[in-house]
């Protein structure tokens, strides 16, 4: 997502909802018992196009997200996210080039 000579901040036009886990401490100093929402960002989602998905047989792509987001050290792995309506799980959260500007996460829709 993020190229080094291609990092174009108008791309992150959709909205984004972080949730975490049931079991993290809420502000009421309780555990919660379910989704609860975190952050709300601006990202850039992206879908694998058809001749990708053809070429490759890659049928396990169905379903998945592509997510851009700008550099947070507060989004873990066992979040997740809502894109317009529809949860989503992480499966793979990377920053790009270890260079504290770029996350990409990959996240599969929850059945």
């Amino acid at each position: 997502m993020n190229y080094q000579h291609n990092n174009n901040a108008a791309r992150l036009n959709k909205r984004v909802t972080f949730y975490n886990p049931p079991g993290v401490i809420g502000e009421d100093g309780w555990p919660s018992t379910d989704w609860t929402p975190y952050k709300k960002l601006w990202a850039e989602v992206k879908t694998q196009k058809g001749y990708k998905v053809f070429n490759s047989d890659a049928t396990q792509w169905q379903g998945k997200r592509i997510v851009g987001i700008r550099y947070r050290n507060d989004i873990h792995p066992a979040m997740q996210l809502e894109i317009a309506g529809v949860m989503y799980e992480i499966e793979s959260l990377v920053n790009d080039d270890e260079r504290n500007q770029w996350i990409t996460i990959i996240a599969k829709e929850v059945t």
